[in-house]
């Protein structure tokens, strides 16, 4: 018995393995694994969709944030004497997860606008801004025999910056360049910056010298202990035009630009890159309670103008320092 069922044993496990082997099985399991090969292969690449969807979704929306977030636009309208920041352009890059922002900066003169910089920047959804061209902002100095003192010079225009004397230093040489400006030829447009003996109210502006060819106010924002530090730096003695504190003015109304610089810094000091610098502005101004007009204490004004309008200002007591900015022709 034993031997008969031995010898059906390599039978049946011949059998078992020619099911095996066979074509039809080999078949079932081919379909088996391509089945699941396409299953992975969907699964991976549905989830890799997902995943960069995400990726983009994120990075267009912390881009957007960034360019939302960016106040130096809002910024120059309380900080650079007598220029600000033109609406920019922006020019996307590759899946809209880069920018390219073009800013221009202008100035006013008389009753005409010029371009006064430019810079192009590259701003990732993440890391640090790229500045494509700087060399626009830069300065350059030296010394002018004709004004003997030293002049900054806009390197984009080649013409002069602005600089203010503090009402609170004392100096070796004080400049008087609003003569050598009502003395230019007729055509010639000029924006000259006035520095007080002290600071005024902005009523007391209003009625020493009017409102007429104001283009820019210079408010006092510097803290007692700023002003003793720099005392014994010549350099820092001068408030170059580009780091003033002040607000532009628009027509003849002082008192609605002050309001708006009021509100600018108010936006500014609440969130974001100038928060502090913001909330320090507002201290000085009013330590106790968040300023108004009536706190505002003017050091200087930009005015601007032909050689005749700007003759009106030359008698005035209050003006201790003048120097000329740029010049443009009035045609």
């Amino acid at each position: 018995m034993s031997d008969h069922k031995n010898n059906h044993e390599p039978e049946e496990n011949n059998k078992e393995l020619d099911f095996v082997t066979g074509p039809s099985f080999q078949k079932v399991i081919k379909k088996a694994k391509w089945k699941q090969t396409i299953k992975f292969f969907a699964i991976g690449s549905l989830s890799t969709i997902i995943v960069l969807y995400a990726l983009f979704c994120g990075g267009q929306y912390l881009l957007q944030k960034r360019l939302v977030d960016d106040d130096k636009r809002l910024f120059s309208q309380i900080n650079g004497a007598n220029a600000y920041m033109d609406s920019g352009r922006y020019v996307y890059g590759f899946l809209n997860l880069s920018v390219v922002e073009h800013i221009t900066v202008k100035k006013t003169i008389g009753e005409r606008e010029i371009v006064w910089n430019k810079k192009e920047v590259e701003i990732p959804f993440i890391g640090r801004k790229n500045v494509i061209d700087n060399e626009s902002f830069t300065e350059s100095i030296g010394f002018s025999e004709r004004f003997n003192r030293q002049v900054h010079y806009n390197s984009f225009t080649g013409e002069r910056e602005v600089d203010f004397y503090y009402p609170q230093l004392e100096y070796e040489y004080l400049p008087n360049e609003l003569e050598i400006a009502t003395q230019s030829e007729d055509s010639i447009l000029a924006e000259v910056a006035l520095s007080f003996d002290k600071p005024y109210t902005l009523k007391e502006v209003q009625n020493l010298m009017g409102s007429e060819n104001i283009n820019w106010v210079w408010v006092k924002t510097t803290t007692k202990d700023e002003l003793d530090d720099i005392k014994s730096d010549s350099f820092l003695k001068i408030m170059d035009g580009p780091s003033a504190d002040g607000f532009q003015v628009r027509g003849d109304d002082l008192n609605q630009a002050a309001e708006m610089f009021l509100r600018n810094i108010k936006q500014l000091s609440k969130e974001g890159k100038y928060q502090s610098t913001a909330q320090e502005m507002a201290n000085e101004i009013n330590p106790k309670a968040f300023p108004k007009i009536d706190d505002l204490r003017i050091s200087g004004v930009i005015v601007s103008g032909t050689p005749k309008e700007l003759e009106r200002f030359q008698d005035l007591e209050i003006i201790r320092a003048s120097t000329i900015g740029a010049t443009i022709d009035l045609y």
